[in-house]
């Protein structure tokens, strides 16, 4: 397939026939990423009679051919340990239309996490697949496009390692929170990859036997920790920065744009501002500060597990360098 024929198109997901990995197109034409994250703005599109009629397939390798001019490269990675306001800071780079946000694409979770389905996959593979997968996603549909970030999953951390392979020179944030606050917003409703057996035991340094059903609150935990962990060790102080999420959403115009290397004018300050009043999440509903009321529900056993396990790792985040004297980078694409 000639790549002419992608224009417009974008790779919604990562899928094995039989051995071999292909990809799933879906025809974007001018919608923007405006949904909190990828897949809704995708489920948006999917109902279009036109992608309900026709669809593209090609195998993974087709991802490598887009090295043309009209895919952005990277200007920033948002990483998370999850429920700590990085959806927050997506929806309010998004609201300006020079920025293209990626908000946890499935695609870039499966090339990621590919080696995992299939042990044949090399390092190798997953580097060169990631950076198609991204060009791809970055191509540029609206002339006033200039920026790209990608936000990704919050278990997309622990591999730092292949994802800075793969991109060097892009800066990346890692968001963080109290963790007895997210430990509680778990609790309350437990995010997938707190499910035991949705991610690998050892992806998170885990042996089978440690993991007891009945102690989900402590694999939730365990979890975190290892999330902060990854941060902690692969934090450069020259491309790294960590951000509490006590300072959103003032530092996203006061130091995070800049520390992408981005400049932004008061009336492009202000359009992010417009976003802040609203949930991340559910744009629809006025948003309400909420750490007090989890501080309060917390219990004992939460406090007591957010200490062992998370709280010495959110404690190097905070004695991170929170320098922002990074220029930005040059293409790598």
């Amino acid at each position: 397939m000639d790549l002419t024929q992608l224009a417009g198109w974008v790779p919604i997901r990562v899928y094995w026939q039989e051995s071999r990995p292909m990809v799933d197109w879906c025809y974007l034409g001018n919608a923007r990423f405006r949904q909190p994250f990828f897949d809704e703005t995708i489920d948006l599109c999917l109902r279009q009679p036109f992608n309900m009629l026709f669809r593209h397939q090609t195998p993974i390798e087709m991802l490598s051919e887009f090295q043309d001019v009209q895919s952005l490269p990277p200007t920033g990675f948002i990483f998370h340990m999850s429920r700590c306001g990085s959806t927050l800071i997506a929806r309010m780079l998004a609201a300006l239309p020079q920025n293209i946000v990626i908000s946890e694409a499935d695609p870039i979770d499966s090339v990621l996490r590919a080696n995992r389905r299939d042990p044949a996959v090399t390092d190798d593979q997953r580097v060169a697949w990631l950076r198609g997968v991204i060009r791809a996603l970055g191509r540029q549909r609206h002339p006033e496009e200039r920026h790209l970030f990608i936000k990704f999953d919050s278990w997309s951390v622990l591999d730092l390692p292949l994802i800075r392979k793969a991109f060097p020179l892009t800066p990346w944030l890692f968001v963080y929170r109290d963790p007895v606050e997210v430990l509680v917003s778990h609790a309350r409703q437990r995010g997938r990859q707190m499910i035991p057996g949705v991610l690998e035991p050892a992806l998170l340094g885990l042996e089978p036997a440690e993991i007891n059903l009945a102690l989900l609150d402590e694999y939730c935990a365990k979890v975190l920790g290892r999330f902060c962990q990854a941060a902690v060790l692969h934090h450069s102080s020259d491309a790294a920065r960590a951000v509490n999420y006590r300072e959103l959403p003032q530092a996203v115009w006061d130091s995070i744009v800049s520390f992408f290397g981005v400049s932004c004018t008061a009336e492009e300050v202000e359009r992010m501002r417009e976003v802040t009043p609203y949930h991340a999440k559910q744009p629809g509903f006025i948003f309400t500060e909420d750490s007090a009321a989890k501080q309060e529900f917390a219990t004992e056993e939460i406090r007591a597990l957010a200490e062992r396990f998370v709280s010495p790792w959110v404690e190097r985040l905070e004695t991170l360098s929170n320098s922002i004297g990074v220029s930005h980078v040059a293409e790598e694409l």
